[in-house]
């Protein structure tokens, strides 16, 4: 969540989930996942960061896949949403590489093992927790045929058209 700096009148990043401020969400989901053994749709499951801090939450989203997942040895995410990168991150004493892509596709791609991609659905921080819910579910739909930012305008998260 944002807040305004009074010194400056700058909005700056405070960490805080929004949906920590919604009493009938609570904290809202952070990461959902297909834990099936098809690999149907187009995602393969849907992201929740607290924040646009990389790293606080890379390190999130690599603790909450490994137990499901295994070892990520890398991620990849948009650089319009995340900004500057570092190359690699260490966490949990693992080397994992960070990716940075100028494709503005909403979503982040994980390499589990250096063979298995899986796709991920970003839904903004700041996405209003019904929307957030409502894309999450869409994304593991596995009819779903419809592309991150299409998704995202489509239940609410973002106004306006999708991004291409």
């Amino acid at each position: 969540m944002a807040d305004v700096d009074p010194d400056t009148d700058a909005r700056r990043d405070t960490g805080a989930h929004p949906a920590a401020e919604a009493v009938r969400f609570g904290p809202g989901p952070v990461l959902r996942l297909e834990l099936t053994d098809h690999r149907d749709g187009l995602f393969d499951g849907a992201w929740w960061p607290y924040s646009h801090r990389v790293h606080i939450e890379i390190p999130r989203l690599i603790g909450g896949l490994a137990g499901h997942w295994g070892p990520v040895t890398r991620v990849g995410v948009d650089l319009e949403t995340w900004g500057a990168l570092p190359t690699r991150l260490v966490i949990d004493g693992r080397v994992v590489r960070i990716d940075g892509y100028p494709v503005a596709d909403d979503t982040a791609l994980v390499t589990r093992d250096d063979r298995a991609l899986f796709s991920l659905l970003v839904v903004p921080p700041e996405a209003a927790p019904e929307a957030a819910v409502a894309a999450m579910a869409r994304a593991l739909d596995p009819r779903n045929t419809a592309a991150a930012g299409t998704i995202l305008t489509e239940t609410g998260v973002r106004p306006g058209h999708p991004r291409r």
